[in-house]
């Protein structure tokens, strides 16, 4: 009988060792994650606007933190020699300073007081911004940058391709004419608003262009970003909405390999060449278990310095994608997410139209609606910045971006 127990026992331990090296479930989507993870880090507070008197400070404190607030470089420009750097250019904003009566900017196009229009931010700013706003969001990265030079301009975008035809000898030629129509843009602003106190604009040992840069870019490329996947129409139209993009079925309650081939393989050959997906976090988590009918995992890592790819097709990941989504029409309350697949390069339009302006003020005040009292920079010892940025977001055609709902 003790032989039988210690053999027993010996079983048991040796089972115990071989089931630490197996990969069980759990193991494998704790490898999944941290691939994904590795890859593809999640949003550090971006797009995240101060929205209370500590939450500067604290962004400033992680901003210290990463080791980024190295000594403000010079601005070079004529523009810029005038300041020497975002604290001086903000005090002179502060104290109406005469050196910045040549780069007014006035915000309102009617009316007799047109005295509320702020300061055009130095050139070296803008270009930090537009840099970080290209970095923070992946969509700022694929689309179609093309800058605008009024508020209101046609595009013109072909309907219809031309038809041609075999001619017999002395046949008469056919007529082919392609049929073309206009996409409208029109920019509308984008605004921020950033609670500085006094002390932080007066410390010399801050990076304040970096730091401010940082504020201003991630909150308006994600926003950006947000938009042009699932604008409604208010402002602008995103591509969830945008009339004529094809919506992909699932054919199963979970999603499976066939779904991704049916999205991939759902628009023409000219608007899926180099066309990206474009997916959550959580819907890439669920592709990277996927495997296809031969039991090949459709997503591959990345090898030889070529990126990752689902199905041979890149892919990024948005953070604007939500992951709760119920169907097109509700995107709260479900458990379900999207991915998109187009040719972005091409078809969807981020158009800037001015440069950034900024508006600097000591006096403005606003009601608390959450504490139900009137915030007040004066009172405060506050100065608040309004960042606006005048661009448009548009999808030339809808039928060249396909849509996957999917568990």
């Amino acid at each position: 009988m003790d032989e039988i127990t210690t053999s027993i026992k010996e079983l048991r331990k040796n089972l115990d060792s071989k089931l630490n090296s197996c990969i069980t479930k759990e193991k494998a989507e704790k490898i999944i994650e941290d691939i994904i993870t590795k890859l593809h880090p999640a949003a550090e507070s971006k797009a995240v606007l101060p929205a209370s008197q500590s939450d500067v400070p604290e962004r400033l404190a992680r901003f210290r933190a990463k080791g980024s607030a190295a000594p403000e470089t010079p601005w070079t420009t004529a523009y810029g020699r005038k300041f020497g750097g975002m604290r001086n250019f903000l005090l002179a904003a502060k104290n109406k300073h005469s050196a910045l009566n040549d780069f007014k900017s006035v915000l309102s196009e009617t009316g007799a007081n047109n005295a509320g229009g702020g300061y055009l931010v130095p050139t070296e700013f803008s270009a930090e911004v537009m840099r970080i706003m290209n970095e923070a969001s992946p969509i700022m990265q694929i689309a179609n940058i093309i800058p605008m030079s009024s508020w209101k301009r046609q595009i013109p975008k072909q309907l219809s391709n031309l038809q041609v035809g075999w001619v017999a000898e002395n046949g008469i030629k056919g007529i082919s004419n392609p049929v073309f129509g206009q996409i409208e843009q029109t920019a509308k602003v984008l605004a921020t608003v950033i609670k500085c106190t006094d002390e932080l604009i007066r410390d010399s040992a801050i990076n304040l262009t970096a730091f401010l840069s940082e504020l201003v870019a991630e909150a308006m490329a994600l926003e950006i970003e947000r938009v042009a996947l699932l604008g409604n129409g208010e402002p602008f139209t995103g591509i969830l909405n945008t009339a004529g993009v094809n919506a992909v079925q699932t054919a199963a309650a979970e999603v499976n390999f066939d779904d991704i081939a049916n999205l991939i393989f759902s628009l023409k050959e000219a608007d899926a060449r180099q066309g990206v997906i474009v997916l959550s976090r959580a819907g890439l988590n669920k592709l990277m278990k996927l495997k296809d009918s031969n039991g090949n995992y459709i997503w591959s890592p990345p090898s030889l310095g070529s990126p990752a790819t689902i199905w041979n097709t890149p892919y990024v990941v948005s953070s604007q994608i939500p992951s709760a989504v119920t169907d097109a029409g509700n995107l709260t309350g479900g458990d379900k997410t999207i991915a998109f697949f187009g040719r972005f390069n091409k078809n969807l339009l981020i158009s800037p139209r001015e440069d950034m302006t900024l508006k600097v003020s000591q006096d403005a005040a606003a009601w608390n609606t959450e504490g139900s009292s009137l915030e007040s920079a004066f009172m405060m010892d506050q100065t608040w910045l309004r960042f606006t940025q005048a661009l448009s977001v548009d999808v030339t055609f809808g039928n060249a971006f396909s849509y996957l709902i999917f568990k």
